[in-house]
């Protein structure tokens, strides 16, 4: 028996025991993805799902010769003609290429992986949207995502420019990073009047998260005033959204959504853009696309319709008007995911917090509690600081 997989029996015998996953992670020195995957594959197959399994491609290269190396690479072909918009924002990579075989009857399936070495041999691949390396951090909070609404992104895109034009233009993006479901507009330089109404659209449209998550910028939680609540962060609180905000200057960490816009941006903006009209055109024919027609192998190679078909969502009303008045501060909680400095400070809604040089480059998360006004900042699960905020401004704004 290897020690990789003695390790593997031991935490899952710790877990069964009712230990804590952190507590887990810190006695065996690992990280709670490692833990969160053979705890998945535990539940799902048992004690024989922890041992590793075979890398090698479940039909041999020798099986991929003939017929289906050629329905692969003219399935392929026929994927790559984007002439029209609904054409233009299908997927054309080795889930959406399998979907098809499993529709034509073909049995066995090759891998995702093999499908991938039939293209590259041919010559049909194209280069992924990567996003930039990330730090490496073992302290970072992590969130496992089970279903839809669970937790959403918003994030802005711009500015960007029409044909002919020097008006300023931004996308507004939305989110679910479980099932992929998306929402986008495309709007003048937007105020907190805009994101406020765009932010109820989505609800309207996708349904209300458990989490929304955002970063730091003006337009969501940045107030000029030190300790005031900004309206997007008293509308999450009002409908029972948690607002949870980033860590500053790591865009990163909103990995999905960043994904996203960068697959967006290298379609869209590859159209002659002329009025904003079209690119409102544009952008519901590519919301169905994804919507219907793009394979996620992390949903079962379902797409994002399947998976929620059938859900009861908790959405807006579409009458919903209480972010056209003022917004009261409604009880709730607020989360900033901070990286300490090295001098040991962190910084909520301009309001600064000391914490010991030793959380130096540490991830930690502070809690606001709007009904009593107070901070929590946790390292893990372990409470750090706990200090009154100094609220600014009128309870209703």
């Amino acid at each position: 028996m290897s020690a990789e997989l003695s390790l593997r029996q031991r935490a899952m015998r710790l877990k069964l025991a009712g230990w804590a996953v952190t507590l887990i992670c810190h006695t065996l020195g690992r990280g709670r993805d490692w833990f969160y995957k053979w705890w998945e594959r535990y539940q799902a197959e048992g004690a024989s799902g922890l041992r590793d399994r075979s890398h090698a491609p479940k039909v041999s290269r020798r099986a991929m010769s003939g017929e289906l190396r050629q329905a692969v690479l003219k399935l392929r072909d026929r994927l790559m003609r984007r002439h029209g918009p609904r054409e233009r924002y299908r997927l054309a990579g080795a889930p959406t290429i399998r979907q098809e075989l499993e529709c034509l009857g073909y049995a066995p399936l090759p891998s995702l992986r093999t499908i991938e070495r039939v293209l590259q041999a041919a010559g049909r691949t194209s280069p992924a949207f990567r996003l930039q390396p990330q730090v490496a951090s073992s302290d970072y909070p992590h969130w496992r995502l089970t279903h839809s609404n669970q937790r959403h992104q918003l994030d802005l895109i711009g500015p960007r420019y029409l044909k002919g034009s020097r008006r300023q233009w931004y996308f507004l993006v939305y989110r679910d990073v479980y099932d992929h479901a998306v929402y986008v507009e495309f709007q003048p330089k937007p105020k907190m009047e805009t994101v406020l109404m765009f932010a109820v659209h989505a609800w309207q449209r996708l349904g209300l998260p458990d989490v929304l998550q955002v970063d730091n910028g003006e337009l969501f939680g940045l107030t000029t005033h030190p300790g005031a609540l900004s309206r997007l962060i008293r509308l999450a609180l009002l409908v029972g959204v948690q607002l949870t905000f980033i860590p500053e200057h790591e865009p990163w960490r909103n990995g999905s959504i960043e994904q996203f816009n960068g697959w967006l941006q290298e379609r869209v903006l590859a159209i002659p853009l002329r009025s904003p009209g079209q690119v409102r055109r544009e952008l519901e024919a590519l919301m169905a696309t994804c919507a219907n027609e793009h394979i996620h192998p992390q949903l079962n190679f379902q797409t994002t319709a399947q998976v929620r078909r059938g859900l009861t969502l908790r959405k807006l009303p579409h009458n919903f008007s209480a972010h056209l008045q003022p917004l009261r501060i409604a009880i709730g909680r607020v989360v900033f995911i901070r990286r300490v400095r090295p001098s040991g400070r962190i910084t909520v809604l301009g309001v600064k917090y000391k914490l010991t040089k030793r959380w130096a480059h540490h991830y930690v998360v502070a809690t606001l509690y709007t009904r009593t006004m107070t901070l929590k900042i946790r390292h893990q699960q372990h409470l750090l600081s706990q200090a009154d905020f100094p609220f600014v401004g009128n309870r209703n704004v």
